[in-house]
């Protein structure tokens, strides 16, 4: 496929800027056509100047600003940046390639006001066998957890990528957690990493929360683009309601937790969630809990249709439908669906914030069954 951007007159403008030879416009002209009907096969392509697993326009505009010097961009290592080094870039142009991802622990570092020296953060990684390419499911741990969240679904998700991050202090960026990372952007970069493996498949990414974890896939559905992951599940926790109060969701660009700008979630994505009428820890009916207050578990996956799309309104609590075993659920379940099932909540009755029902983990394992089935379907 050929992508139609006009290097050509950005070369053109960045001549008249600095020092730029004449015949270096007419190589990279050259180079363009070429470049752009080619994928890009390279691992960790010399040519993504800014890290961000793709040579684009940016990492032109930095070879270009060191033109003529023996700066980062000298790709070929001749000792100055040049036509050599810009040949290469436009070569490479595209997602860069990290062949196929294996079992591992991937690593993005970040700089904040906890950690104003850098911080490793990591992710677990599990692939299945095969040649994919995969479906992606990022789990994202409860407070107190870690990346052996991985392993929480038993065997539901084993056809997928299973990728589980680390929180930073175990926990998740939300609201009045230790944690202030910038976890929006840890788990964007994380996702723009995971993509540049060819066993990935981008188009089925979902991210899947427990608890803390789906405090911040709440958080993670309004402020990510609809390029990022295409599915989502909430395990015991609905948003807050500083995510969406006087008909409208919020956040804020800085990655704080103010939550005091607008915001238009994403559309056409795929949302469950299941809680329990009887968690002590996260209110199904709203209020305060864990430090934060709470909206309706009913009134929070209906705010998320309508951010889909969704015009009818708001169903009852008696509208919902009780599992039978013939509907795919059993009882104690209720569902609630919008959208013809784009996005569900099912209401555990009884469940509390382990979606455990007097002490049976019997629903706490269908759960997993249903999540992994919505999920991957």
């Amino acid at each position: 496929m050929i992508h139609r951007i006009n290097i050509t007159s950005q070369i053109r403008v960045a001549r008249r800027r600095m020092s730029f030879p004449r015949a270096w416009l007419s190589v990279a002209a050259a180079a363009v056509t070429v470049a752009f009907m080619t994928s890009n096969a390279q691992g960790q392509c010399a040519g993504d100047m800014n890290g961000d697993h793709q040579v684009n326009g940016m990492d032109l505009a930095v070879l270009l600003s060191q033109w003529d010097t023996n700066g980062t961009a000298d790709i070929d290592n001749s000792g100055v940046v040049n036509g050599g080094d810009l040949a290469l870039l436009l070569g490479q142009w595209g997602m860069c390639s990290n062949g196929n991802l294996t079992n591992t622990t991937l690593s993005i570092t970040q700089t904040w006001a906890q950690q104003p020296s850098g911080f490793v953060r990591t992710a677990a990684v599990l692939v299945p066998t095969g040649t994919g390419p995969f479906p992606v499911v990022i789990m994202l741990h409860g407070n107190g957890g870690n990346s052996s969240f991985i392993n929480s679904m038993g065997t539901t998700l084993n056809s997928a990528i299973r990728v589980a991050p680390n929180g930073y202090s175990t926990s998740w960026n939300v609201d009045s957690e230790v944690s202030k990372a910038p976890d929006v952007a840890f788990i964007r970069e994380l996702i723009a990493l995971l993509k540049t493996y060819d066993n990935v498949d981008a188009g089925r990414i979902s991210i899947y929360g427990s608890s803390n974890g789906a405090g911040m896939t709440n958080r993670l559905l309004i402020e990510l683009d609809g390029t990022t992951f295409q599915r989502a599940a909430c395990r015991v926790s609905q948003m807050i309601t500083k995510m969406h109060h006087d008909g409208s969701f919020w956040f804020n660009a800085s990655g704080n937790n103010t939550y005091d700008q607008q915001i238009t979630p994403a559309n056409a994505r795929r949302i469950i969630s299941i809680s329990g009428t009887a968690d002590p820890t996260v209110p199904y009916t709203g209020g305060s809990g864990v430090g934060t207050t709470f909206m309706h578990c009913q009134e929070s996956i209906y705010r998320f249709a309508q951010a889909m799309g969704e015009t009818s309104p708001q169903l009852t609590d008696a509208a919902g439908v009780p599992g039978n075993g013939a509907n795919g659920y059993s009882a104690p379940f209720v569902k609630y669906s919008y959208r013809n099932g784009q996005v569900v909540h099912y209401k555990l009755v009884g469940g509390n914030h382990g979606l455990a029902v007097n002490g049976s983990n019997a629903y706490a394992t269908e759960a997993n069954q249903l999540i992994a089935s919505f999920l991957l379907q």
